[in-house]
């Protein structure tokens, strides 16, 4: 019953993680920043990849655009948090952080559950 949206997950968790790298490896790593066109290359067909095939997961467990559309931006919550503190060794216990992460899992549930 599920098989299509957690496909959809994990292609989505892995394209946000690309992502993330994408963008702010440059802070982490020295060499990062300095080749930032070779980061992009590396990068972007996979990420593309990911959203593009989770989309189509997602959509079929969905049946709209806007389920998918909400459900990434929900996840993003779960995964960039984790990266920044892990990487970066930003807190994410702050109220803004929090706060933003309850109204992410609010949106989930409501997308999971009417569909």
């Amino acid at each position: 019953m599920y098989e299509k949206l957690i496909i959809a997950t994990i292609l989505f968790v892995l394209g946000q993680t690309i992502t993330w790298f994408s963008s702010y490896s440059q802070f982490v790593w020295e060499w990062a920043a300095q080749r930032p066109v070779t980061i992009a290359l590396i990068t972007a067909i996979p990420a593309a990849l990911c959203f593009i095939y989770g989309i189509k997961y997602a959509y079929e467990f969905f049946e709209s655009g806007w389920g998918p559309r909400f459900y990434i931006f929900s996840l993003s919550f779960l995964v960039m948090p984790t990266l920044f503190y892990y990487f970066m060794n930003e807190s994410f216990f702050t109220f803004k952080n929090i706060a933003s992460t309850l109204l992410a899992f609010a949106i989930v549930y409501i997308q999971m559950r009417f569909k």
